[in-house]
């Protein structure tokens, strides 16, 4: 199983948060964790059985937000590895593996 979390590096007021939240899809899952907050940054968690077409879907949808980072986690939980993208503006800015 994967579990994957997207939030954004900058505080994000509530209806922007909510607009992410649906460009990027996130909705489309049922086992999600969300919770909106003025005055925060946005955060969401999902657990699947794959993770690329999720990685996809917001690498594309950060085009949407020219302005702002996000940081997408991709959590094997079977082996504990764990892949940490930064994206903006479509694109990888970084790209990090670690296990443990």
């Amino acid at each position: 199983m994967r579990a994957i979390s997207v939030k954004s590096v900058e505080v994000l007021e509530e209806e922007f948060q909510l607009h992410v939240h649906h460009t990027f899809g996130m909705e489309q899952h049922t086992d999600y964790v969300f919770k909106t907050g003025g005055g925060k940054i946005y955060s969401a968690t999902i657990v699947m059985e794959s993770s690329d077409k999720v990685i996809s879907q917001v690498k594309e949808a950060t085009n949407s937000f020219p302005d702002h980072e996000f940081i997408l986690v991709d959590l094997d939980t079977n082996s504990n590895a764990s892949t940490t993208y930064r994206f903006k503006e479509g694109e990888i800015l970084e790209k990090n593996f670690s296990i443990g």
